[in-house]
């Protein structure tokens, strides 16, 4: 009973309509409603502000330690001057040449970010992508990156430590929908004042006369609410741009390099051994010779293969009388090199398409040209007459 009745005070006191500024009448519930939403969003300011100047400090630091490597870098690297009549000259470009080295570099960036804990986790996965090239055994070894700094620096993570920025970003809507709250737990307040008294209303004048202060929640949350909102994004805004400004810095101090991956060698249809074809070159004697070779290669190892395919045949039939031994030889030998033909034909085909595709670059005459056919004909028929004389002396 005593608690009932302290909670029925408690409610005719937040209930009850208080003038505080201006003469606004309104609840006691929705000023308290209004100076708890301003003190939520002073408070949240300036832990976004000092948040801020927190991450800024880290930035600049990490700024500083990048900062005198790529000055260092730009002034060794000889791509950066355009005009040497117009560069000025360094007074001791010496010693900057010879003391700049990208393993003291990595090892300075090491020493300064792995002592930073908005940095530490992200600079760990980012140093395991460098690698170390060395062209010369005297010269210097490179450091290059396999991947760019942006895919492990986020912004978001950077800030994780300091500050929560989905909350910030779903503050302003959070302010609005408590002013909004508040005003309808006012307006609920006055609507529960109203009593009918046979034809007559009760309460409906201090409805009207407190109706304007029960607005008063609403308007103190949007203004705070667009308050806070050009905050955020000025916030934001700068960090985000100083963080950019570092990972390209950082990018420039380790360039990325792109790892080629070899391509898979073609495969002849017939079945016969890869060949692969060379880069293109700026020579076409060179790639016709090369392309000549490769192709004469298959070829030779398809005649290579019916001349075992002959000895084994021969090794396995039974003698033969010498009258139909030329007959019989003939007749092997064609039925051997039916199937071996398609290969070479292919082959010549294939050659025949090579040199047409290079007509642009090579520039051979008619004749030339008709004694590589006669070149590689003559090689088929050597391996042919080879493979008939090899059977008749068995």
């Amino acid at each position: 009973m005593v608690e009932g009745e302290r909670l029925s005070d408690l409610w005719l006191a937040l209930s009850r309509d208080v003038t505080l500024i201006g003469g606004i009448q309104s609840p006691m519930v929705s000023w308290i409603g209004a100076a708890g939403i301003l003190s939520l969003s002073l408070w949240q300011s300036a832990t976004l502000l000092r948040g801020r100047l927190t991450l800024r400090q880290t930035l600049s630091r990490f700024h500083s330690s990048v900062l005198p490597l790529v000055h260092a870098r730009q002034q060794s690297a000889k791509d950066w001057i355009i005009l040497p009549t117009l560069a000025r000259p360094s007074r001791n470009t010496s010693e900057t040449t010879k003391t700049r080295r990208d393993l003291d570099d990595l090892q300075v960036l090491d020493r300064v970010l792995r002592v930073e804990p908005a940095l530490a986790k992200e600079w760990s996965s980012y140093r395991k992508t460098l690698a170390v090239e060395q062209s010369a055994w005297f010269l210097e070894p490179t450091v290059y990156s396999q991947r760019s700094a942006t895919d492990f620096f986020s912004f978001e993570a950077f800030c994780a430590g300091q500050l929560n920025i989905r909350f910030y970003r779903q503050l302003p809507s959070f302010l609005t929908g408590i002013g909004l709250l508040f005003t309808f737990v006012a307006i609920l307040i006055g609507l529960s004042k109203l009593h009918a008294n046979g034809l007559h209303i009760e309460g409906m004048q201090g409805l009207i006369n407190g109706l304007a202060g029960k607005f008063v929640t609403s308007i103190v949350g949007l203004a705070c609410a667009n308050a806070f909102t050009l905050l955020e994004h000025s916030v934001w805004h700068g960090l985000e741009g100083q963080h950019r400004t570092c990972l390209s810095l950082l990018d420039e101090v380790f360039p990325q390099k792109a790892v080629e991956r070899p391509s898979q060698p073609p495969q002849l249809r017939s079945g016969a051994p890869d060949t692969v074809i060379s880069p293109i070159k700026n020579d076409g004697t060179i790639q016709l010779a090369e392309v000549i070779q490769q192709r004469l290669s298959s070829t030779v190892t398809a005649l290579t293969a019916a001349t075992h395919a002959l000895t084994t045949l021969n090794s396995r039939q039974p003698p033969m009388n010498s009258d139909d031994l030329p007959a019989e030889i003939a007749y092997e030998v064609q039925r051997a090199l039916k199937p071996i033909m398609k290969p070479v034909l292919e082959a010549m085909q294939e050659l025949t398409r090579s040199i047409n595709n290079q007509s642009t670059s090579v520039h051979l005459t008619q004749a030339e040209i008709e004694g590589m056919f006669h070149e590689l004909k003559s090689h088929a028929q050597n391996a042919t007459d080879d493979t008939v004389r090899t059977r008749g002396n068995g």
